[in-house]
């Protein structure tokens, strides 16, 4: 399957050598951040050769009558869950939630029932987070009928470990998506396609030709609009707002969160899905703010997108707009992200895994331009890679 070459995108599209990314604290974000085409590949080929295995698993999950799923994990992990969650529901037929392991943890009663099958599905870069391995004890203990499935980027972490009996299954993603900067980034992305593949397990062998359509379309976002991308990051703005609904919604979380834990906190950022910005948080719009769409490929779905965009732009804010899409050229949007005709025929939920991107990269030259080393911005270190100091108590 193609891939996206480290050394070109390096030289050419950021503007930086390799050693020049080294000394400012930064090339392995770069290195993550452009290689997910070539690992969304890879983690493909994976999932395919493990396609028995996880089918036989999977199918015999879904039999149990009344079964509940439950999608789980910390932080962008979480968000993950936030974006496969109507999807899972919709190809499976059982009733999916995504919550996440910080609330699962605090409150376990609220979401496990005694008497109800439950299939947890966690999602985990490194498996070692504290509430990663307690949310699973704690499903444990309240579902005497549990199944686990286990999707991480760390085979040696403790999350992979706990998984050794007939009830569960552990998928482990391409060493590569195990991320060594502190955000995620390619963990991220592949975790996410792995995800929308086993819940469509029964096609995955089908499903070639979208991810290669997928490779393509993410190496021409960074051929294309990575030079767009760093001036949209020079430019002057103090708050920015991601929107998106559906799968998109959970993008537009994670969007939000790439570019507050690469700017270290300097940048303040929102997310919201299109519907629900006027109700209240539109009211952060002002001539300090980028607001930036994702605009899905549904086209019933993107008469309510085109009508909030309508109701931003008509306001005397002043703010500045930026957007990724098929077709958007009538937005006259300050920074558009343009997508081929391509994305018109790949699904909302596969768009999805490429609608991470421009974040990422905003994130990173915005870290860049603020003196922070984008593979450890956090001054204070009051952010990590594998969160430190949760406490994790036994419930009575």
């Amino acid at each position: 399957m193609p891939g996206y070459n480290l050394k070109n995108f390096t030289m050419n599209y950021l503007n930086y050598s390799a050693d020049e990314l080294k000394s400012r604290g930064g090339f392995c974000t770069a290195r993550e951040i452009c290689n997910q085409p070539r690992l969304w590949g890879e983690s493909y080929l994976k999932l395919k050769k493990e396609k028995g295995t996880i089918t036989d698993f999977i199918k015999e999950v879904l039999t149990r009558e009344g079964l509940n799923i439950i999608l789980t994990g910390a932080g962008s992990s979480a968000f993950i869950g936030e974006a496969l969650q109507g999807y899972f529901q919709k190809k499976t037929g059982k009733l999916t939630r995504a919550i996440a392991t910080t609330e699962i943890v605090s409150h376990p009663e609220n979401y496990f029932l005694k008497s109800q099958p439950t299939l947890l599905i966690s999602f985990a870069r490194s498996g070692n987070s504290p509430e990663s391995v307690a949310a699973v004890k704690l499903a444990r203990t309240f579902c005497p009928n549990l199944y686990e499935l286990n999707i991480t980027c760390n085979p040696n972490g403790e999350l992979g470990k706990m998984s050794a009996h007939e009830n569960s299954y552990t998928f482990v993603l391409p060493e590569e998506t195990n991320d060594k900067s502190l955000a995620m980034t390619s963990s991220f992305s592949s975790m996410l396609l792995a995800g929308l593949l086993i819940a469509d397990y029964r096609n995955i062998e089908e499903m070639e030709t979208i991810i290669i359509d997928l490779q393509n379309l993410g190496n021409e976002l960074f051929a294309e609009y990575t030079s767009m991308l760093q001036q949209l990051a020079k430019t002057e703005f103090s708050r920015i707002v991601f929107l998106g609904a559906g799968s998109l919604y959970g993008i537009a979380r994670e969007s939000h969160l790439k570019v507050q834990e690469l700017t270290d906190g300097n940048i303040i950022a929102k997310f919201d899905s299109f519907l629900g910005f006027r109700h209240g948080p539109k009211a952060v719009v002002n001539n300090s703010t980028l607001m930036f769409y994702l605009i899905s490929n549904n086209a019933y779905s993107r008469l309510y997108e085109t009508d909030l965009i309508k109701s931003v732009k008509n306001t005397d804010a002043g703010e500045r707009t930026a957007a990724i899409g098929n077709n958007i050229g009538d937005y006259k949007f300050d920074f558009p992200v343009q997508l081929p005709d391509i994305a018109e025929s790949i699904p909302e939920e596969y768009l999805s895994v490429c609608y991470i991107i421009p974040a990422q990269i905003i994130g990173f030259f915005k870290s860049l331009e603020l003196g922070l080393p984008p593979d450890s911005p956090s001054k204070s270190n009051s952010i990590s890679r594998v969160v430190q100091g949760v406490n994790i108590y036994n419930i009575r």
